[in-house]
C-alpha cells in the first residue's frame, strides 16, 4: 500500500519535489509549467516558516489557486514563430499594451504606468517578447550607481522583461540589445535591473547583451496583501509609504510579510555612452 506523501515542500527554485507538484497542477488545468512555477516561488513564502518549509495540503491548495488566476496554456504561445528573433521586427510598444501584457501575463502583475515599452513583433503585428524602461526611483541604485563613479540622472531602470511561449532562443539578449540602441536617443548613459534568484533566474540574458553584475541588494523581504503578493511600490500607491509595522496597524490580517529566509537581489549594469568597454 502507498504511503501518502505529507512532507512539506521547501519553497525554491530547486525542490524538485515541488516542480513536479506544479508540473502536475498546470497539466490538470491546462496551464503552462514555468508560469505556475514563478507564481509559486513568489506566493508561498507568505505560508512558509522561517525554514522555508511550506505544509504540502495548504501548498497544493494555494497551487490550484494559482493554476486558475493564470491564462490558459494556449494564451501563451505563439504559433509558427521563426527560429531567429532577427526575423521578428523591433519597435515602441503602445502603453495599453504593454499595462496589459504586464498585468496578465508577467509574474509580478505590476504595470510601471511610467515605462517605455518595447518589443518584438511577427510580421503580422503579434508580439512575441515585451521589456519596459522606467525612471530611476530607487535611491539604493542611485548610490550604486554614484559609487562607480556614474550620474544617476542619465539612468533608467529596466523594470519588467517577458516572453511568450516558443519565443525564439536568444529573444530576450537581442531585444535587450535593440532597446538598450533606442534609449541612447534619449540621451541614457545606463540601465539598472534587478534579478531575483529566489525565483531561479541568473542574468544569463542580460549577460549576453552587453551587463554585467553591479551589486547585490540584501534584505529581500516579500510583501502579501489579501493572500497574493504586492510590490513595494503598489503598497506605496495604494496606502502611502510606510513601514511594516504601520502597514500591520492599517491592514490588519490583510498584510503579511514572509518569513522564511530569501537571497540578496542581483543588480545588474549595462553603460550605453560610448566609453563602454
Amino acid at each position: 500500500m502507498a504511503i501518502a506523501d505529507t512532507a512539506p515542500y521547501v519553497v525554491g527554485p530547486a525542490d524538485e519535489r515541488l516542480l513536479n507538484r506544479v508540473r502536475e497542477i498546470a497539466d490538470a488545468y491546462h496551464r503552462p509549467q514555468r508560469p505556475l512555477h514563478l507564481q509559486a516561488l513568489l506566493q508561498l513564502p507568505r505560508i512558509a516558516d522561517r525554514w522555508g518549509n511550506a505544509a504540502r495540503s495548504a501548498a497544493d491548495a494555494l497551487l490550484s489557486e494559482l493554476a486558475e488566476e493564470l491564462p490558459r496554456r494556449d494564451e501563451w504561445t505563439i504559433p509558427e514563430l521563426p527560429q531567429s528573433p532577427r526575423a521578428l521586427t523591433f519597435c515602441e510598444v503602445a502603453p495599453e499594451t504593454t499595462a496589459f501584457v504586464t498585468q496578465r501575463f508577467h509574474y509580478l502583475r505590476s504595470p510601471r504606468r511610467d515605462a517605455r515599452g518595447y518589443g518584438l513583433f511577427t510580421g503580422a503585428g503579434t508580439l512575441v517578447a515585451l521589456c519596459t524602461s522606467s525612471p530611476l526611483d530607487v535611491p539604493r541604485l542611485t548610490d550604486m550607481l554614484e559609487r562607480d563613479g556614474r550620474n544617476p540622472s542619465n539612468a533608467r531602470v529596466l523594470s519588467r522583461v517577458f516572453a511568450f511561449e516558443g519565443a525564439p532562443k536568444n529573444s530576450i539578449s537581442y531585444l535587450l540589445a535593440r532597446a538598450g540602441e533606442r534609449e541612447r536617443r534619449f540621451d541614457v548613459r545606463d540601465y539598472l535591473t534587478y534579478v531575483n534568484p529566489n525565483l531561479g533566474f541568473s542574468g544569463t540574458s542580460y549577460k549576453a547583451s552587453g551587463w554585467s553584475l553591479l551589486d547585490d541588494e540584501p534584505g529581500t523581504t516579500y510583501r502579501y496583501l489579501d493572500g497574493r503578493y504586492i510590490t513595494d511600490r503598489q503598497l506605496t500607491t495604494l496606502f502611502g509609504k510606510h513601514d511594516d509595522r504601520a502597514y500591520r496597524a492599517l491592514l490588519g490580517n490583510r498584510f503579511r510579510v514572509s518569513e522564511m529566509p530569501l537571497a540578496p537581489l542581483l543588480v545588474f549594469h549595462r553603460r550605453l555612452d560610448a566609453t563602454e568597454a
